[in-house]
């Protein structure tokens, strides 16, 4: 919050009845100026993990909100799973995990009618699926984990070009009929925790960006700056963010702490 305010950033309306930090998550997700779309956010790796669902946010409340025409898409979601990119809207398909009585035809119906917008569907990272797998727990499977929309025809993808060929592949499928592609690429100074640049918070002009206090956190920075054509990136440390919770709820950043919208009248 500083970081913003020292950019004069007005820090808007707080927001109610929330039970944890992962706002992006639970807070509906903007179509245009004035619309928002509206879920439920009953995640599995919340209700059927043990302990977890005390952090279930299902009914924020928001002053913001009270004049905006928000609907509902009637599914099982995840905020962090949508990223909004002109007139399309991209998803993991984790969502047809979670609505498992509804054919993926009806999935994709509901969700373009409460949004207005055409779906894009790509699949899930094999990598945390198999990182989850591990520590038995469930994977979040969060498009925003994935992809960052730089406008409306340019998508931002992590680094799958440096360690997973195979579903950058499948990703570009996917996206390139639609979407301008740029990528973050790192070679021999990537880490297992590159992922987490791409969770990167943009208002207007002003970029934070998640650091981990590595190499590659001043080249991720200058890839930034040039991807989204902005004269600085504030470099923000996420380590205790995003490992160390105290409570356990961890694994976000930057992005999925925030709920950044647009409104011409602020």
């Amino acid at each position: 919050m500083e970081a913003l305010k020292a950019k004069g950033i007005e820090i808007g309306s707080n927001i109610r009845q929330t039970k944890d930090i992962w706002a992006r998550d639970y807070m509906p997700i903007q179509i245009d100026e004035n619309k928002f779309m509206r879920y439920k956010y009953t995640p599995d790796y919340l209700v059927k993990v043990p302990g977890m669902s005390k952090f279930i946010t299902d009914k924020p409340d928001c002053d913001f909100l009270k004049d905006k025409d928000i609907v509902d898409c009637n599914l099982v979601l995840d905020g962090g799973n949508v990223v909004v990119c002109g007139n399309r809207i991209i998803l993991t398909e984790k969502v047809f995990e979670e609505n498992t009585e509804l054919s993926k035809y009806e999935i994709t119906k509901r969700i373009e009618s409460a949004s207005g917008k055409q779906v894009i569907w790509i699949p899930c990272d094999p990598n945390e699926i198999a990182e989850c797998e591990k520590r038995n727990e469930l994977p979040l499977c969060h498009a925003d984990g994935i992809l960052h929309a730089i406008d409306e025809n340019t998508i931002l993808l992590s680094n799958y070009i440096d360690y997973d060929p195979e579903y950058r592949l499948k990703l570009l499928e996917r996206l390139s009929p639609y979407f301008n592609i740029k990528e973050f690429q790192f070679g021999d100074i990537r880490t297992e925790n590159s992922w987490i640049y791409i969770n990167y918070l943009q208002v207007g002009n002003v970029v934070l960006m998640p650091v981990v206090n590595e190499k590659a956190d001043d080249v991720a920075a200058e890839q930034l700056k040039e991807f989204l054509q902005v004269e600085s990136v504030i470099q923000i440390d996420s380590c205790e963010l995003t490992f160390e919770a105290s409570d356990g709820n961890i694994g976000g950043s930057l992005h999925c702490i925030s709920w950044n919208v647009f409104d011409s009248s602020i």
